[in-house]
């Protein structure tokens, strides 16, 4: 082996996932034949490249046609069977795609075997990378596979009940295919690997959510453009057709991602089942409606993303603008003027921040929306004011993400969908948002109400008092 020399590639882990925005990983499906390892593989592999992932099928009958059609199913053979794939799989994950392996697998020696290789070891022996690996037992009783024996292998005794399978001890996840439909597996299976790729996901979401944006801001202008009628919910807030359009256009391009992420939007009816997830989209399709009746162009469409019950994803946009607000959660904040600048993510000519000011703060007040508490504490703070400004709908936070203001108390009620998306873009942009009592926001909830209003400041220094 001394004339065999590993050669390194010159494109590294991290080119390749920036480039595919995915992170490799290895899903191996293990159970007995009829079990439904195919069946449920073939589904999530579809469902992934479905919502944007590079995903490949790995399956034990496929590769017995090719590579290992030398093998026969004596356990030396089964062994060097695993091997092969597990091999062939490392190498998958290596390019950073998402490698299902549908295999019996019978032995957990093997298994294990396929496990360290795929997540390796650090200095001390220990697994390096547990996320790399995930393996799931389908499971199903050996009368149930006999009943079913797609290949009809029980019935020519190739595989009988006496067949030696030993189960997972601790698989990642168990899938009990006599309980569960394919559908309700896939979806747990889906689920896992979205936990898994969020920090992936959110830039996909990002595009489709802003592409969503877009298209409802045009909306919102041909309705604002005419004479238009107003109608009032029972909370008394004006509804318009341009509310309407807007919520069915974004919420019909956001159920791509149903049923892996819910969706709580103004104005649409609540589906509480949206609790039960992690993933929740929480939209406002027409923030300042108040402002779009006065036709003074200050609202905004604003579309975030929360994951246990935090904010992670914001996009909010400006129709009479053309200029967006967005941030993913580790990847900082955004403005983008269309008119000047054509759309492209993460470009560090757009990134923003705060501003560091301490004195001569510029303080944001809502335009629609002042009270009396408000107006006494800038009163008793006037020495640390130089400006104070109003605006309409989510701008009041977009100016101060942006560091041309630094404060915006509001004490009145408002929504989770009025707040979710811009407090994901102040915080990337290195602000501060939290509730009324500077207790934290969160999302998703029962109560979609903001009971304790919330204060935005560009640095905890500029508390008033």
């Amino acid at each position: 082996m001394n004339n065999i020399v590993w050669h390194n590639n010159k494109v590294d882990e991290i080119t390749r996932i920036n480039k595919l925005n995915q992170r490799g990983l290895v899903l191996w499906f293990t159970g007995l034949s009829g079990a439904g390892k195919s069946t449920i593989a073939v589904e999530v592999e579809a469902e992934l490249t479905r919502l944007g992932f590079v995903a490949y099928i790995l399956d034990g009958d496929n590769l017995r046609h090719g590579i290992n059609s030398n093998l026969g199913f004596s356990k030396d053979d089964r062994d060097e069977n695993i091997r092969r794939i597990y091999e062939i799989a490392n190498l998958f994950c290596n390019a950073q795609i998402i490698t299902l392996v549908s295999a019996i697998s019978p032995y957990e020696k093997m298994r294990c075997e396929a496990r360290e290789k795929i997540v390796g070891r650090d200095d001390l022996g220990a697994p390096a990378d547990v996320s790399l690996f995930c393996e799931i037992y389908i499971k199903a009783s050996v009368e149930t596979c006999k009943s079913r024996d797609p290949k009809e292998l029980y019935k020519k005794e190739i595989i009988g009940a006496d067949t030696i399978y030993e189960a997972p001890e601790n698989p990642d996840i168990i899938i009990d295919t006599e309980k569960l439909s394919v559908e309700e597996s896939v979806k747990i299976i889906v689920q896992y690997i979205l936990e898994k790729q969020i920090d992936y996901l959110l830039p996909k979401i990002l595009e489709i959510a802003i592409y969503a944006a877009y298209d409802a801001g045009k909306i919102i202008l041909d309705v604002y453009k005419k004479d238009f009628d107003v109608k009032y919910k029972d909370d008394k807030s004006p509804l318009t057709e341009a509310d309407k359009k807007s919520n069915g256009l974004i919420c019909g391009q956001l159920k791509k991602y149903s049923p892996y992420i819910d969706i709580l939007a103004e104005e649409s009816v609540d589906d509480k089942k949206r609790l039960s997830n992690k993933f929740c989209f929480i939209v406002d399709p027409l923030d300042g409606t108040k402002e779009f009746i006065k036709k003074n162009g200050e609202f905004t469409v604003n579309i975030g993303l929360s994951y246990n019950n935090k904010s992670v994803m914001g996009i909010i946009y400006a129709p009479c603008l053309n200029k967006f607000w967005y941030a993913v959660r580790n990847r900082g904040a955004y403005a983008l003027d269309l008119n000047k600048n054509i759309l492209k993510l993460f470009d560090g000519n757009t990134k923003i921040k705060v501003s560091e000011r301490t004195q001569d703060l510029i303080v944001m007040k809502s335009r629609s929306h002042s009270d009396e508490r408000t107006e006494a504490l800038l009163e008793k703070n006037k020495n640390k004011i130089k400006i104070i400004t109003d605006r309409g709908s989510s701008l009041k936070g977009c100016m101060i993400a942006e560091g041309l203001a630094d404060i915006y108390y509001r004490f009145g009620y408002t929504m989770e969908w009025d707040t979710c998306a811009m407090q994901c873009i102040i915080e990337e942009a290195g602000g501060i948002f939290v509730q009324g009592d500077w207790t934290e926001m969160t999302y998703n909830r029962e109560n979609s109400l903001n009971e304790k209003g919330f204060i935005i400041l560009n640095r905890i220094e500029n508390k008033l008092d």
